[in-house]
């Protein structure tokens, strides 16, 4: 089976983004491609609602990105193994004002 890549744009500062899976399958990889600008942080999660100020988040949380004041590029590569389902939803949390970036899943 070929490998689908889903990728969200984010708009950096406090915001939410979401992107829904279109078949099932397993999440192999998140990468994240980050323009710093200030700290913060991008979580991927399976809840709407951000849990970024939480020091031990629920399960539904699959990872955390945290970015630093210093300008500059980030590029990171989770690997995973999480499976998704047909219209499943993943969001994308950020905090850092202008942390502008691209989140990409490979399923």
């Amino acid at each position: 089976m070929a490998m689908r890549t889903y990728v969200v744009s984010v708009a950096g500062g406090t915001a939410t983004t979401s992107m829904q899976i279109q078949a099932n399958g397993t999440i192999k990889a998140i990468a994240c491609s980050i323009v710093s600008a200030a700290a913060g942080s991008y979580e991927i999660s399976l809840n709407p609602l951000s849990q970024i100020a939480t020091a031990a988040p629920a399960s539904d949380v699959l990872a955390r990105v945290r970015i630093g004041a210093t300008a500059g590029m980030i590029n990171v590569v989770i690997p995973t193994s999480f499976s998704v389902k047909a219209f499943q939803v993943i969001y994308v949390h950020c905090t850092g004002a202008a942390n502008v970036g691209e989140v990409s899943l490979f399923v």
